[in-house]
């Protein structure tokens, strides 16, 4: 004897059994026409050009107190580039640059 745990799941009515029947045929019938080929996976990243502040690790340690403490500037609309990256079945893009104002033509 051993012990068992319950887990979540499905309730499948034979309605929702059907109804995934019919799509894993069509998904099937799609990968066999190669439909799969005509993906165009893309991907993209904001990378901003200011240093992120974190409080915990911005301390000063001296023997005195200072009289100038050092702050940190922020604004609301620091800069930044994108990388944008573009992959198919066939091939895989370079990586591609955006600075703040370029257009991406999309």
């Amino acid at each position: 004897m051993r012990a068992h745990l319950r887990s979540k799941g499905h309730l499948l009515t034979p309605a929702l059994k059907e109804i995934r029947r019919t799509r894993a045929e069509r998904l099937l019938q799609w990968h066999d026409e190669d439909g799969h080929e005509n993906i165009l996976l893309t991907d993209e990243k904001l990378f901003t050009m200011k240093e992120q502040y974190n409080n915990q690790n911005n301390k000063i340690y001296a023997q005195r107190p200072l009289r100038c403490i050092l702050r940190v500037q922020g604004c609301h609309h620091p800069s930044y580039f994108m990388v944008w990256w573009e992959v198919s079945h066939q091939m895989v893009m370079h990586l591609h640059f955006l600075q703040e104002r370029d257009e991406t033509g999309v």
